[in-house]
Parts: C-alpha cells; structure tokens; sequence
C-alpha cells in the first residue's frame, strides 16, 4: 500500500464554479465560509461570507447550519481545503472548497503543484498501522521544522519552528509507546511497508517539495501551508481517535489532537501578527 492509499479526496470546486452556484441562491441557503485571519476578511471577502479562522471551526460547528451546501475558502485554496475536510467530518455534506481560494476569485492565477485533496485520512485501517504511519509522518514534520528553522535563523518564526521540532519528537516517543502497548512488541517502530519515515507531511505531501513551496513564499505565504498541515494533522487525530476501540489508544489520539490545535492557534496567532503583503 502506498501513502495516498490512505488519504481521501476533498471535493473542490473552482472559483467560476463557486461564483455560478452563488448566483442562484440566497445567502441563508448555504454555508459561505472564510477561515482566513480577521485581519484579511477584513481586507475583503465574499459577500455574505462567515468569518471562521481555520483553527476555530472545532469549537463553532454549532454556529453553522449542517443541511446547508457548505463552501469554505482561504487566500490560496490551502486552509479551506483543511477547512472541509473538518466539517464533512463533522457531519456537513455537501462541503467543497474553493480551488485557488479569494486569489482565484480576485482573478490571480491560482497557485498549482500542492497535492490536491489529500487532506483526509482513511479511517479503514487498524489501530497498528495507523500509529506506524502516524509515527512515519510526525518524523515527516519535524524534519521540516527543523530545516526552516534553521533557514530562519532568529526571530519569532524560528522560535515557533523549533518548538515544532521538539513537540514532534515528543508525539513519535508517545506514539512508539502507544505502538508498544497495543501491539506488545519490542523493538523500534518501523513505518508500513512501503512508506518512508520522513519523506511525507501529515497531510500527504512531500517534505522537501513543499519545503521548496515555502522557501520560495512571503513568511505569510509559508504561514498559511504550515496551518493547513498542523489543521490536518489535528483533524487525523480526531479521527483515529474515533476509529479505535480501546480507550488507552482513544485517549492518546485525543491528547495528540488537541496538541496539533495549539500547534495551529501558535501559527494562526504569527500570522495574524503579519503585516499585511
């Protein structure tokens, strides 16, 4: 099996598509979310459009109405994406994401080469394998915070980056002993055949192009990838915690979780720090 034999697709819709389907509803039939910053809804936004940052939505699903369409954007089509998968986990459906985000709307051409919808993470396999995964793709993580913190040098970025290191260290030492304990084997962890340790984010994409990607971005560009990869890995979690049966591994994910949600709110929080540009 291969890595994205574990990642389902998030349906997306583009920014024609989405401007077509507005024009035949009222704004009280549908869901129009964006889970950008305050700072750049503020800066302009879809009419009719919800303000409901990226890290927020798990504790605001109430707010939202879940017979209704439901379409989230960001700036660059990145967070909605993660937006989505969130809700339709949550029980919305239809839920789709704008493609390209408020740039396509804007008519900027949308930014390509991101691995389209692997943002949802299979909930079919048992509890071994998705901890060795799980495992392979936190090692993922921290390879890459460790090299963008060394690519920042100092400064509030590069301090949040290495408290990324070693919070993914500490998750691989918890999942090895969660992995022991389930499995009751010794020895070193080892990733499912297949799957390098270190090669892949927790959302499916490849360490070092989309350490390329964010190398070649505004440190508010680089921001708004890095949310959309802890808001996935927050959400795998939520759903690995549902999908096991013993509640020492429940309990586990859960923590893990709400560790990758204040991964998010720390990076939401620089961002919304930025000046804007």
């Amino acid at each position: 099996m291969g890595l994205f034999d574990y990642f389902k697709p998030v349906s997306t819709m583009t920014a024609e598509e989405v401007r077509d389907f507005l024009r035949n509803r009222s704004a009280d039939s549908l869901n129009l979310v964006d889970v950008r910053q305050p700072h750049e809804y503020e800066a302009g936004h879809l009419p009719g459009a919800v303000l409901m940052p990226l890290a927020e939505i798990p504790n605001r699903l109430g707010e939202l109405d879940r017979s209704r369409p439901t379409i989230t954007y960001c700036g660059a089509g990145v967070r909605s994406r993660a937006a989505a998968s969130i809700l339709e986990e949550a029980g919305f459906s239809p839920v789709s994401s704008m493609s390209g985000g408020i740039n396509a709307w804007n008519g900027l051409v949308a930014e390509g080469g991101y691995e389209e919808g692997l943002v949802y993470f299979s909930r079919a396999s048992g509890a071994e394998e998705l901890i060795s995964l799980s495992w392979a793709l936190e090692e993922g993580n921290r390879a890459f915070y460790e090299r963008l913190s060394a690519d920042a040098g100092e400064g509030a970025a590069a301090s949040l980056f290495r408290s990324l290191v070693r919070a993914e260290e500490n998750h691989k030492a918890t999942l090895a002993e969660l992995h022991a304990r389930v499995t009751r084997k010794a020895g070193p962890l080892a990733p499912p055949e297949g799957i390098a340790a270190g090669d892949f984010l927790e959302d499916g994409s490849r360490v070092d192009s989309t350490l390329a990607r964010v190398r070649g971005k505004s440190i508010r560009g680089a921001l708004d990838i890095l949310i959309s990869v802890e808001a996935n890995a927050m959400d795998r979690y939520v759903k690995m915690g549902r999908a096991v049966s013993d509640a020492d591994s429940r309990k586990v994910f859960l923590t893990l979780a709400e560790e990758e949600r204040a991964h998010l709110q720390k990076l939401s929080d620089l961002l919304e720090r930025m000046p804007p540009g």
